[in-house]
């Protein structure tokens, strides 16, 4: 190697060990300040860093969070997602990848806070984040084809399974004092799952539910729901 090449090479070095440090640090002060009162400078306190060198590896305060969020937490997240097997039945899947989101995010309560600020709202949708949902929400295609959930309530289900998956994730984190039941998440999985799709319990989901579960009967068919308020389009 040449004097060159190894100076290029520390030199690279130096700037991927600074982009780390600085993310790092605002990893650490978005939760605790929030959206609003993150500011560069007091990353600058946080991190050691001038808020030139801050500018000058993210733009401005807006790049760093996208930064942030694309490439720890989201990437991170969509991991978690891919690595849920794939199951011939997409009940079994919904299942899955639903515990999969709330293990995520109970273990990283900090994280996940960050998932859920506000951006602004002139922001375009981050890549990782539509990436993230769509596997999340993957088996409603195939529910719909197998006849368990109305094409007119797919829209209306990911909002129910958003705020469901929400709860179990930030009451937790919010209230530790309370002694949450260990069959929370699976029951509260199961409950929303029974009450959105018809013929809700596939056979895998029959032979590991607890007990009480397992006497309840499926409805015999589809209940047409109510659609919430549908999304704002963009």
């Amino acid at each position: 190697m040449t004097p060159a090449s190894a100076a290029e090479k520390r030199r690279q070095q130096n700037r991927a060990d600074a982009r780390r440090t600085i993310l790092d640090a605002a990893e650490l002060l978005l939760p605790e300040v929030g959206h609003d009162g993150f500011s560069i400078r007091r990353l600058v306190a946080r991190c050691g860093y001038s808020a030139p060198t801050i500018y000058h590896y993210f733009g401005d305060k807006a790049g760093l969070i996208e930064a942030l969020l694309e490439e720890r937490l989201l990437a991170e997240l969509i991991e978690t997602q891919q690595a849920v097997p794939c199951y011939e039945d997409p009940l079994d899947e919904a299942r899955s990848r639903f515990r999969a989101f709330v293990r995520w995010g109970v273990d990283r309560p900090n994280q996940y806070r960050l998932l859920t600020l506000p951006r602004d709202e002139d922001a375009p949708p981050l890549p990782s984040s539509e990436q993230a949902l769509a596997l999340l929400q993957s088996p409603y295609q195939r529910l719909v084809e197998v006849g368990r959930l109305p094409e007119q309530d797919v829209e209306a289900l990911g909002q129910a399974v958003w705020a469901c998956l929400h709860g179990l994730i930030a009451l937790p984190a919010i209230r530790p004092d309370v002694q949450w039941a260990p069959e929370l998440v699976e029951r509260s999985i199961d409950a929303l799952l029974s009450g959105w799709l018809a013929n809700p319990m596939s056979s895998n989901a029959q032979a590991d539910s607890h007990p009480s579960l397992r006497a309840v009967e499926p409805a015999q068919s589809p209940t047409p729901i109510q659609r919430a308020h549908s999304q704002e389009k963009k």
